[in-house]
């Protein structure tokens, strides 16, 4: 009896050790698999960077990858010249119109809290001087302004601004004073374009005028509340600090050196300036299920809010298919800065790039990152 019972004993512990070796030889594969992977990713983002300054007039570059959770960036060049490599951790890019991301992410905010609904009335947060006898009064509604579908001017260009009184081609977004823009709704009187994708700067601004409104206070202290401390983005800036000006990545437009973009009241659509890995940690807050508050907000700005069109349009995202992925897109660009972001929630992933030129190469460099993600062996 005790000669059978330590044999069936043996064979448990015998079973448990071709498991637990089973188990690490599986632990062990994947690791190396991940290992290689990683590797190779990284001569992909090595050789993009090669394309990336054939063109001598490239000064700065930034690449930032989270490929199932792990989080990697990547710096090239300089922030004055790229004969000088000093982009670095602590380098600040314009994002441009990726701004509208956070933008949108307030007014999820806001609606997690219940202080505000994305199907509120736009007049509901206007002087009742501009709306008085308008017909978009009881149209045009907060998500219409987030989806870019409310029909308003577009003032997408300064080209569509150089016939305006006032109009400075050296700061020609200072005409954008919130009298300015309330003068622009009391003389809108109907919308040609409601319910189409129209994209509009112009939009935005009135969606964070809106908010502002309701809640008493200015947007720079809503995205102080929403961004830089609800979220710890310490180094993402709408207006940059004084002590930060030596690490902003100096806009150019082939070799001339541009301005940094003044928007005035259109700042949330277009002006913030902020690290790779403060634009990676926004990016990785939209993959993470753990903080429930988090996840709704992220739920919301992630859902398609135009169903019944053909155009996918989330709270601020592009919503798109690649290799049958569904994935999330949003570029920007000002007058000598380009940036591109898209994530792919079903990976865990996500890929960012900065650059401080005016590049319009950058979504193919991301198109071919992602589609090495989906497409991992």
């Amino acid at each position: 009896m005790t000669k059978l019972y330590l044999s069936f004993t043996r064979s448990i512990s015998n079973k448990r050790l071709v498991k637990q070796n089973n188990y690490m030889i599986v632990i062990l594969l994947f690791l190396f698999t991940q290992t290689l992977f990683g590797q190779k990713l990284k001569m992909e983002i090595d050789s993009i960077s090669k394309i990336h300054f054939t063109d001598s007039s490239n000064v700065g570059l930034s690449i930032g990858v989270i490929e199932n959770g792990k989080v990697s960036t990547y710096y090239y060049g300089g922030k004055y010249t790229h004969q000088i490599k000093d982009v670095d951790s602590t380098t600040l890019f314009e994002i441009g119109s990726v701004t509208k991301l956070y933008t949108a992410f307030i007014l999820a905010s806001l609606e997690t809290e219940k202080k505000i609904k994305r199907i509120d009335l736009l007049s509901k947060y206007l002087p009742k001087d501009i709306v008085k006898g308008k017909e978009w009064a009881n149209k045009i509604r907060l998500i219409d302004l987030a989806t870019h579908t409310s029909g308003l001017p577009e003032f997408d260009n300064t080209k569509s601004l150089s016939n305006l009184k006032g109009f400075d081609e050296n700061n020609p977004y200072a005409l954008f004073t919130e009298d300015f823009m309330m003068s622009v709704l009391k003389n809108t009187d109907s919308l040609d374009s409601y319910g189409k994708v129209r994209y509009s700067n112009f939009g935005i601004g009135i969606l964070a005028y809106a908010m502002s409104r309701s809640e008493k206070t200015s947007f720079n202290l809503l995205f102080k509340k929403y961004v830089t401390n609800k979220l710890n983005l310490k180094s993402t800036f709408l207006k940059v600090e004084e002590n930060q000006i030596t690490n902003i990545a100096i806009p150019h437009r082939k070799k001339e050196v541009m301005p940094l973009i003044q928007l005035a009241e259109l700042s949330p659509a277009g002006s913030i300036k902020t690290t790779m890995s403060d634009l990676l940690n926004f990016l990785n807050i939209h993959l993470k299920k753990e903080n429930k508050e988090l996840k709704d907000i992220v739920e919301m700005v992630l859902k398609n809010q135009l169903e019944n069109q053909e155009q996918a349009v989330g709270l601020g995202w592009g919503i798109h298919q690649i290799n049958n992925e569904t994935v999330y897109f949003h570029n920007g660009g000002t007058y000598g800065s380009s940036s591109i972001v898209i994530l792919i929630p079903s990976k865990n992933s996500a890929v960012a790039i900065l650059a401080n030129n005016a590049d319009t190469k950058l979504t193919s460099y991301a198109l071919k990152l992602v589609n090495k993600i989906i497409n991992k062996k």
